[in-house]
C-alpha cells in the first residue's frame, strides 16, 4: 500500500497519467529500441503501474514515439527515435511521473520594471563615499 501511495499525485490524490501510448514501426530499423522495450520493459511497467492503459499501435513507416494523455486533458510526446529500450523506459517514467502541466520556459526576467533594482540604475559612482 505505500509503494502505491508514492505513485500517486500529492496535490490531487490521485495518478494523473491515464493513457500511455507507443507508437512504432514493426519492421524499422528506427523502432529496433521501441521493440525491445515491448518485450523487456513493458510487462514489468504494467505491473509496477496498473492505473495507466498502455496502448501499443504499429504504425509502418513512422519514427516511434511515446505519447502521454492525463487527466486534464493535456497530453506529451516525445520522440524515441534510434533509442535503446532502457532510455525509452526511462522516458516513460518520465511522462509517469508528470503532472501533465504545460511546460514552462524558466528563463529571462520574471519582473518587468523600467529601474531594474529596488536601489535603482547602477553606475560605476553608486558605492563610491560622498566626499
Amino acid at each position: 500500500l505505500q509503494a502505491c501511495w508514492k505513485r500517486m499525485d500529492a496535490r490531487t490524490g490521485f495518478f494523473t497519467l491515464r493513457r500511455l501510448v507507443i507508437q512504432y514501426c514493426d519492421w524499422g530499423g528506427s523502432s529496433r529500441g521501441a521493440r525491445d522495450f515491448l518485450q523487456t520493459a513493458l510487462p514489468t511497467l504494467q505491473q509496477q503501474f496498473p492505473h495507466v492503459n498502455v496502448e501499443v499501435v504499429v504504425k509502418r513507416n513512422k519514427h516511434p514515439t511515446l505519447i502521454g494523455n492525463y487527466h486534464n486533458g493535456r497530453y506529451k510526446t516525445i520522440g524515441v527515435k534510434n533509442v535503446d529500450a532502457d532510455e525509452i523506459h526511462d522516458y516513460a517514467m518520465y511522462l509517469i511521473q508528470q503532472w501533465g502541466n504545460k511546460n514552462v520556459n524558466h528563463t529571462g526576467r520574471r519582473v518587468k520594471t523600467n529601474t531594474q533594482s529596488i536601489s535603482g540604475v547602477w553606475t560605476p559612482y553608486t558605492n563610491r563615499p560622498a566626499q
